[in-house]
């Protein structure tokens, strides 16, 4: 039965978003640990808003961690569906993530992924807001979500997984990666120790470190990065390995309580 199996929901960017020969991270994960998983994350999304007064005309700013975790504690989805229905907002089928978040029963959810970082870094989000819940900050943004998804989800443990590693080319050879390049909201080791921050600050919320723990890096990034941001197949299986070693020691932590 369903119900019986360890819920997970996957909130994320492209990296948890799309598929990759066939597969998506969640996918991957699924097929591993046998358990029920949501895949609500959403290319070209950030987990902070936009600082722009007009950001609605901006489709993917809709669907930050921040405005979803807002529809996710919607009461009545239906204009949110009617509203997203109308807007044709991504090749990624973001109405249909929107239907998929609307119809989880929250109190059944066991573990909350939160993918987030890369999109906030190349857009030069900033890493800290003007107080510790400024939305328009990864930090803040995150810290806001948490602690709406505490409250929605009172059962689950939450993961928030970093930043990935990334490389930037220029004619055809890579020059600089996310350590050396600011976007104008930080270097890539900002935002997972931002990430890590917060995550430290809430009972019951787990980081994941992929700048560590993934091992990806000047060195080897040619086999586990297909392009600039996202992971190839041999880097979404190492994410896989890595998740289900957090999650274990999780598990194992709480059996010797």
């Amino acid at each position: 039965d369903n119900d019986e199996r360890v819920q997970v929901v996957f909130l994320g960017d492209s990296n948890i978003a799309y598929d990759f020969e066939d597969k998506s991270i969640p996918q991957r994960f699924a097929e591993r640990t046998g358990y029920n998983v949501y895949n609500c994350a959403i290319g070209g999304t950030a987990a902070a808003k936009t600082n722009t007064a007009n950001y609605f005309e901006e489709s993917f700013d809709l669907l930050c961690l921040y405005n979803l975790t807002k529809i996710m504690e919607a009461e009545d989805h239906q204009p949110l569906l009617d509203f997203f229905n109308e807007a044709t907002l991504n090749e990624q089928q973001a109405t249909g993530k929107i239907h998929m978040l609307t119809n989880i029963d929250y109190e059944e959810i066991d573990y909350i992924v939160i993918s987030y970082g890369l999109n906030d870094y190349t857009t030069g989000r900033k890493v800290y807001g003007k107080d510790d819940y400024d939305v328009t900050s990864y930090a803040g943004a995150l810290r806001d979500s948490i602690e709406r998804l505490q409250k929605l989800c009172p059962n689950a443990c939450i993961i928030v997984s970093s930043i990935t590693y990334c490389v930037f080319y220029e004619n055809g050879e890579v020059v600089e990666d996310g350590y050396d390049r600011s976007w104008g909201g930080g270097y890539i080791n900002e935002y997972r120790d931002a990430a890590e921050m917060v995550a430290s600050e809430y009972d019951n919320v787990l980081f994941m470190d992929n700048l560590e723990l993934l091992g990806i890096d000047r060195s080897n990034y040619e086999e586990y990065i297909r392009d600039d941001l996202h992971l190839n197949v041999d880097g979404q299986e190492k994410f896989v390995d890595c998740l289900i070693e957090v999650m274990e020691e999780y598990e194992n932590g709480k059996d010797e309580q």
